[in-house]
């Protein structure tokens, strides 16, 4: 996978005093994901929003211990909508069709997919992920319970695996003991407390506390993810802001900037493609969620490179990742251009506030 940006305010539907009726306001961001085309991959994408932006996420209070090397005290967070989307990556990844797996994953080599342990997940010996010469392979490990290592485990990534690709989550804590090494991105529902002389390639992210021992060292950050690929296939959305305003009972539609998909990577016939978004934590400091099953998406100004024949799909809402656009037929370098229609039916008791939220654009 080669890029996830969450770009500059796009949308803000400010506060407005109606009689008998509760109004909001709502901020939605867009973000972009690119990669190549991999089918087969695409229903574990994951997308960690305004989280993804910080190396430890908390709901509650962070701990730090003595002598850390790292991490910076700007990629550290409890912003209300970097958990509120830290609770949404949370519900979608625990939601993903999984591979059942034994509870204690310790001793074993994984190949990329997503795997699920109904009981609580344990690492006892070292664990192996093989990124099968691809950067862009994702490994999954999902649990509703608790999560803990044993001290002076290694995850090892080898062949191509990025720990940028790797998601370790929980619904209960999750406890690393000392001397571990660490890869990946750790969810947990619950708590983190990591045991001192760690190392981390990755992020720890809670609802609850992080607590983070003693002379624990954390590698740089950003993680390090898949280079962008020389002609590869990229997505751009609009820095742009438009203000509506939001009423509760009421039908919104909001047309954005231009997104745009580049292909560049020269396939002489048959070049495709496929566009998918969605709504992801639109939710006000109160925990009031206006779901993606209140939003929809449509396509207006369609422009595309001869040749290319594009295909457009109308998903009945934005509560999951759905394609939107599809290309097929392509050749050489083909572009597309439209300009996204977002239409928002907010119900009639709908709480008042402010309300934040992510929209995805993501290309295949």
């Amino acid at each position: 996978m080669s890029a996830q940006n969450y770009e500059t305010l796009a949308v803000v539907i400010r506060e407005k005093k109606v009689p008998r009726l509760m109004a909001c306001a709502l901020i939605l961001f867009l973000g972009s994901l690119s990669a190549v085309p991999e089918k087969a991959q695409a229903g574990t994408d994951v997308y960690l929003g305004t989280a993804g932006n910080f190396q430890i996420v908390s709901g509650a209070a962070t701990t730090l211990g003595a002598s850390l090397n790292g991490p910076d005290a700007s990629n550290i967070t409890s912003s209300a909508p970097a958990v509120a989307d830290l609770r949404s990556a949370i519900a979608t990844i625990s939601a993903l069709s999984a591979t059942a797996v034994p509870a204690d994953l310790g001793g074993s080599t994984f190949t990329p997919g997503a795997y699920i342990s109904t009981a609580a997940v344990a690492m006892t010996t070292n664990v192996i992920l093989d990124g099968k010469n691809s950067c862009d392979s994702k490994f999954i490990f999902i649990t509703p319970a608790a999560m803990n290592t044993t001290a002076g485990i290694s995850i090892t990534l080898i062949n191509g695996a990025k720990a940028s690709n790797v998601y370790w989550v929980a619904g209960g804590a999750i406890t690393i003991a000392a001397s571990s090494l660490l890869a990946g991105n750790f969810l947990s529902a619950a708590a983190i407390t990591v045991g001192a002389g760690s190392t981390l390639n990755g992020r720890f992210m809670a609802l609850q506390a992080v607590t983070v021992g003693a002379s624990v060292s954390f590698m740089g950050f950003p993680i390090e993810g898949c280079s962008a690929p020389a002609g590869g296939l990229s997505i751009s959305v609009p820095e742009i802001a438009s203000t509506r305003e939001l009423q509760a009972g009421e039908t919104v539609t909001i047309e954005l900037g231009s997104v745009v998909v580049t292909d560049r990577r020269g396939i002489t016939t048959g070049a495709s493609w496929d566009v998918s978004t969605v709504s992801q934590g639109v939710r006000n400091s109160s925990g009031n969620i206006l779901g993606g099953e209140q939003f929809s998406y449509s396509l207006r100004e369609i422009t595309f490179t001869a040749g290319t024949i594009l295909v457009t799909h109308a998903p009945p809402n934005m509560s999951t990742l759905s394609e939107v656009l599809s290309a097929r037929e392509g050749f050489a370098s083909n572009s597309a251009t439209w300009i996204p229609v977002i239409t928002i039916v907010v119900p009639a008791d709908q709480a008042g506030g402010t309300y934040s939220g992510t929209i995805v654009h993501s290309v295949f």
